[in-house]
């Protein structure tokens, strides 16, 4: 399973996924006690190919003597301070794309959110860059019944949330929900009406 999901490097990559699902799948078997650690740090090279497994071959023998080290070097050297820049500023800079639906935007901020790790932005300052981010006709329809931004920052999430929860709700039923079935029209009775 680990080497199913290797981390090869690239600049696009994302080293804080790639160690939740390492440890994920370290998760799922039962160690003996203080036995955990070591598994993690003789197995954690099989997840990593090209230029990570380079790079971790390249490291000084005895440096690494802790998991904790070897996710901190790991992290520090695929997260470096440029990528994090970049992905703030695609943050900053987030926009719906055409044809892109309100949910799909949201959801694909909250992506973006998620690949920056460590972002540190307020839910008030998540909120005013979503918002902005729309085009105009969709900040319409999330000022239907008010100004959104006018909304607590609680009040708001929950808005954005129920609106993902329910295209999810809807899309589920219409692929679960047979079609209803026609019923040729002299098979209804009608009532005779007098006038």
């Amino acid at each position: 399973m680990t080497r199913e999901n290797q981390f090869d490097g690239p600049i696009r990559s994302d080293p804080h996924r790639h160690i939740a699902d390492f440890l994920e799948i370290s998760n799922l078997f039962l160690y003996g006690e203080n036995q955990k650690e070591a598994v993690e740090l003789r197995t954690f090279p099989f997840s990593l190919s090209e230029k990570a497994k380079t790079w971790l071959n390249e490291l000084n023998e005895g440096t690494i003597t802790s998991w904790n080290e070897i996710r901190e070097d790991f992290i520090s050297r695929y997260f470096s301070p440029a990528k994090f820049k970049r992905l703030l500023n695609e943050i900053h800079s987030f926009h719906q794309l055409a044809h892109e639906t309100f949910v799909d935007a949201w959801i694909r901020l909250k992506e973006m959110l998620l690949t920056c790790y460590g972002y540190g932005l307020s839910k008030g300052t998540i909120i005013q860059i979503f918002y902005h981010g729309l085009d105009d006709p969709t900040q319409e329809i999330l000022n239907d019944g008010g100004i959104f931004l006018y909304n607590t920052l609680n009040e708001a999430f929950k808005i954005l949330e129920d609106k993902v929860l329910l295209k999810h709700d809807f899309s589920k039923d219409s692929h679960i929900q047979p079609h209803p079935k026609t019923i040729p029209v002299e098979a209804i009775s009608f009532p005779i009406m007098k006038y």
